[in-house]
């Protein structure tokens, strides 16, 4: 699935991030501010990373042909992975689980590279919670499973990337690259 993500998708989440960048590209060149290149591809990165997600969870396998749509899945009890598994078995919902964290480490990274206002842990949480709810609900609305543990490790993952974030910054915090990527003069 991640191969054919990768030949299939990746072009157009290039291409359909470019689209979304080009007008603040334009903006910020016709009020004088010229930003280094590094700032422009961590800008873009953020930009393809949200649209990365939306097509792997919205847009990937297509629309129900018609709505509303008979299908709802609604899990709203934290874990019961623990108790019961699902249909689809115990190691296969643990890859599941594993990949609903790394789907959203590099928001976290990148949301907190791109917007000074989400250097702090809690509102990198708060952000990515309400990005992940917001999926979550469309999903139940286009015939697609909703749960709360997709929901909960969706934020690990965003404070996981914040965290790998932190550590860069403490790396790199005094090397000029690291400055213009983050805009932090």
């Amino acid at each position: 699935m991640f191969l054919g993500y990768l030949i299939f998708t990746f072009p157009v989440v290039a291409v359909i991030s470019l689209l979304c960048y080009l007008p603040v590209y334009l903006y910020g060149r016709k009020r004088g501010r010229k930003l280094p290149l590094i700032r422009h591809l961590t800008v873009y990165a953020l930009l393809g990373v949200v649209w990365s997600i939306l097509f792997l969870t919205i847009f990937w396998g297509g629309f129900p042909g018609q709505f509303p749509v008979e299908y709802h899945f609604l899990n709203l009890i934290p874990f019961i992975w623990v108790k019961e598994t699902y249909a689809m078995g115990f190691q296969k919902m643990i890859q599941q689980l594993l990949l609903n964290i790394a789907m959203f480490v590099p928001l976290g990274l990148f949301g907190a590279a791109v917007f000074p206002s989400l250097r702090k842990w809690w509102r990198v949480m708060c952000s990515v919670l309400l990005f992940a709810l917001c999926i979550e609900t469309v999903q139940y609305f286009i015939g697609r499973s909703a749960d709360v543990d997709d929901l909960i490790m969706n934020t690990v993952g965003g404070v996981i990337g914040y965290g790998i974030f932190k550590l860069l910054d403490l790396g790199f915090h005094k090397k000029a690259w690291w400055k213009n990527a983050i805009d932090r003069q």
